[in-house]
């Protein structure tokens, strides 16, 4: 059987050919995936307080960045964690589900979880979803810091 420069199907070649496609179409796909539209800061405004300024959306796409934040705004036995939406562009239900997480860690490690910035938009949500039975809301910065150290 003479099959000539042809390959046959499922032949080695064939098969490397295929995976080298498959290879590049996931590439292309991991380089097209959207990417966390947020940044978050954080400052050590006390011994017991960190602040992170949020930036941007808070969607799926943030959880790295917010654990990220987290896990820097913790460091060196802090008691309060405040969140700062003054730059809050857009929160989803998958960013509130974040918000739920990040609740469950900081309630584990014995700390407390505020917030100011909020829009009245926001604020409502907060409300309707029953999340400001946990999460501390305030107003400005310095209350927030005034209750986080308490």
């Amino acid at each position: 059987m003479n099959v000539g420069s042809e390959e046959l199907p499922g032949s080695l070649h064939a098969l490397r050919g295929e995976f080298e496609e498959t290879r590049e179409v996931q590439r292309t796909r991991r380089n097209e995936m959207p990417q966390a539209q947020v940044t978050m800061d954080v400052r050590r405004v006390s011994d017991r307080v960190s602040v992170v300024d949020v930036k941007g959306d808070v969607t799926a796409f943030a959880e790295g960045v917010l654990m990220d934040a987290y896990a820097q705004a913790s460091e060196g036995g802090v008691q309060g964690i405040i969140l700062n939406f003054e730059g809050l562009e857009y929160m989803n239900s998958s960013g509130i589900g974040l918000l739920v997480t990040l609740l469950i860690r900081v309630n584990r490690e014995k700390q407390r979880l505020l917030v100011y910035g909020l829009s009245e938009h926001y604020r409502s949500i907060f409300q309707i979803t029953r999340l400001d039975d946990a999460i501390a809301i305030h107003d400005s910065e310095q209350e927030a810091v005034k209750a986080g150290g308490a």
